[in-house]
């Protein structure tokens, strides 16, 4: 997960006694807003489950409320903390860590918990509402959705949530794929022009050999057949005129599963591909689509008017890689469309092995860097689960440990119930046990690293050793 702290704001607890919190971006979205003090006891409770885990150091308590450079250096200090849990896996896969963030979602929003009805869209435009309620996490959706069309418990997590947005050629873009740490929706009614803006469910899987697992099921044939057109219908799939002229003839027909199988022939079958930006490949400031699946990242560079080149990147080859945000020259889109000098943009950047012995850095621009960065992160975990004998999850395997969570204050208790009054009888009394062995400290709970980072940087290592066999 990409994490960011890139502001604070002052807030009132119910005596009107302001106190700064601090805004938390989770892949480029403002996920929630949390005191200082929630996020100490977020660091107790890792601490306490993963000892051995290296963390940056968690800033240290002050005396005195914090203004001006002290309360930007304390948030920077926690922006490379919270970073450096977001990049260690063990963590972001438990329970603790998603708990917690789904419930600072909802108070951020301060969203009650009542019955709702959400819409879940399938890739033909199909609509299914399911009743959930409004605090409902991602994955509790995904098994209500399953329940409703009927998907079976084996195969419910073999498909995902994703968000997408109507661009204004009409077509739609992934935005991204809907975490468990967030309640679907709340991020949706979170959104400015809500109406631009759906929940489908799609495979979440990458190498297509998975579709061997579902194909003898009825409900999740229809749901890869249903995506497998859509597909070729946006052009994500690349269908020549011939084996599109067949592809209509044999829906004609009624033959699904002859044109499921013609589909997963056709190239980019099961690929991602997002919105046209810029990259340093071969050159600077080239145009660029980009498509992933596979285990690869797939380019279509525009060199001149008339000429394509096309290049493709094995993840395994992939050393490295990070999404960050940073001011960049203007690059021009197309004639109409630029990413100017004085606005932000993001950028994605792999370290590759381009030949023996040769490692490349390469670049791209686009406003969707951070879904492209959560992709490969996903097919590299995809890739490493396989080789170790693992399983894609089921419904059973999920954890249903309780969280310890703080509210910022007395005005956002009633949001979770009884609850939390007993979370904080068990604080207290955990309080009062370590007062009598209170020892001062010192040390390097101050210390931080001299390297800058960014909002929204991520390193993340894809395998550590590439080597000549690889090639």
């Amino acid at each position: 997960m990409h994490f960011s702290i890139p502001d604070t704001q002052e807030l009132k607890d119910e005596n009107a006694t302001p106190y700064q919190a601090f805004n938390i971006h989770i892949n480029g979205v403002l996920h929630c807003t949390l005191r200082y003090s929630q996020l100490r006891d977020l660091n107790d409770q890792i601490r306490d489950q993963f000892p051995t885990s290296e963390l940056a150091d968690f800033p240290p308590k002050k005396v005195f409320s914090l203004r001006g450079e002290s309360l930007n250096e304390r948030r920077v200090q926690l922006e490379k903390y919270i970073q450096s849990v977001g990049q260690n896996q063990e963590i972001c896969a438990c329970g603790t860590f998603s708990s917690f963030l789904h419930k600072a979602q909802q108070e951020t929003r301060r969203e009650e918990t009542i019955p709702v009805s959400l819409d879940i869209f399938l890739m033909n435009g199909a609509k299914v509402t399911i009743d959930i309620n409004s605090t409902d996490q991602t994955n509790d959706v995904i098994e209500n959705v399953a329940a409703c069309i009927g998907i079976p418990d084996d195969f419910t997590y073999y498909f995902g949530l994703y968000l997408m947005k109507s661009e204004k050629d009409g077509k739609f873009s992934i935005v991204r794929k809907l975490q468990d740490f967030e309640s679907p929706y709340i991020s949706m009614k979170a959104l400015t022009e809500r109406r631009s803006y759906k929940i489908t469910i799609r495979k979440a899987y990458w190498d297509q050999a998975f579709d061997d697992d579902i194909l003898s099921d009825t409900t999740t044939f229809n749901l890869l057949h249903v995506q497998a057109l859509s597909d070729v219908e946006m052009g994500w799939t690349i269908c020549p005129k011939d084996n599109l002229q067949r592809l209509e003839s044999l829906q004609n027909r009624g033959s699904k599963r002859e044109s499921l199988k013609l589909c997963r022939t056709l190239r980019h079958y099961g690929y991602v591909q997002f919105k046209p930006c810029i990259t340093d490949f071969p050159s600077d400031k080239r145009r660029v689509i980009v498509s992933m699946g596979n285990y690869e990242i797939h380019f279509r560079v525009q060199l001149d008017k008339s000429e394509v080149k096309e290049a493709a990147f094995s993840v395994t080859r992939i050393r490295c890689w990070r999404a960050s945000s940073q001011f960049k020259e203007s690059v021009e889109l197309n004639q109409n469309s630029q990413v100017e000098q004085e606005h932000p943009v993001l950028q994605l950047s792999f370290e590759y092995l381009v030949s023996k012995g040769n490692m490349k850095w390469i670049s791209l621009i686009s406003d969707q860097a951070i879904m492209m960065s959560m992709c490969i992160k996903d097919m590299v975990d995809e890739l490493l689960r396989k080789r170790k004998g693992g399983r894609i999850k089921k419904p059973s395997d999920r954890s249903k440990s309780k969280i310890r969570f703080k509210p910022r204050d007395k005005s956002t208790e009633a949001l979770f119930g009884p609850e939390i009054s007993e979370t904080r009888d068990s604080t207290t009394k955990k309080i009062s046990e370590k007062i009598s062995s209170v020892k001062s400290s010192t040390g390097n709970s101050n210390s931080s690293s001299k390297d800058d980072i960014s909002p929204f940087l991520s390193n993340s290592s894809a395998f550590e050793g590439i080597g000549d066999d690889d090639l």
